[in-house]
């Protein structure tokens, strides 16, 4: 009988996600990524709260009953990290296919840690509120060593174009969806493309 060889693992990739702003859904964005990468491509996925705004403790409050009893807990077949850091990122590795980490607001705090993820994803809204903190970062992803992946869910279509002429960077288009935990026709499509993303 011939001896069975194990399949080697695939290779472990990180993709940090940061806002350029308060309130434009990076922790949505974490989510939906997620059940897309669990649910359909059937990958072993974590997501790490890297960031003070305590949104995991409230949702592993809400989706499972209970708060602060495990690390990580598991919601819809992916593992989510409260209050996550370096620790966490390094014992993950060797864990999970993907591991997306939600830096919540980009600033120097964080800035490091995302520019050594493989894939960054800078979301940001072209409401008028939000816009200029958007501009801001947009001009600095740019002239980044490795490029970033510009998304926004919100605002205004012109704007986006007005981007994309003026600085030559392309703004991807977040699908909305009421629920993050859900995947549908459009969040699929867009996943789909997204992840097949160099």
């Amino acid at each position: 009988m011939g001896r069975k060889t194990e399949k080697t693992p695939a290779r472990c990739e990180i993709i940090g996600t940061a806002g350029a702003s308060h309130g434009v859904g990076v922790t949505h964005f974490c989510v939906m990524a997620a059940g897309f990468l669990t649910a359909v491509a059937g990958e072993k996925t974590a997501v790490l709260e890297w960031n003070g705004s305590g949104d995991f403790a409230r949702m592993e409050l809400v989706c499972t009953g209970r708060q602060g009893k495990e690390k990580p807990f598991q919601v819809l077949g992916t593992d989510y990290y409260r209050e996550a850091g370096a620790g966490e990122l390094a014992r993950c590795m060797n864990r999970y296919r993907y591991v997306l980490i939600d830096f919540g607001v980009m600033g120097n705090g964080v800035r490091d840690e995302f520019m050594r993820c493989e894939k960054r994803v800078l979301i940001g809204s072209f409401s008028e509120w939000q816009w200029e903190a958007f501009w801001e970062w947009l001009e600095l992803g740019r002239s980044a060593e490795r490029g970033w992946i510009c998304a926004a869910a919100f605002g205004s279509g012109e704007t986006r174009r007005e981007v994309r002429k003026k600085l030559k960077l392309p703004v991807l288009e977040i699908p909305l969806s009421a629920d993050a935990f859900s995947v549908t026709p459009g969040t699929l499509d867009f996943f789909q493309t997204f992840f097949l993303r160099r």
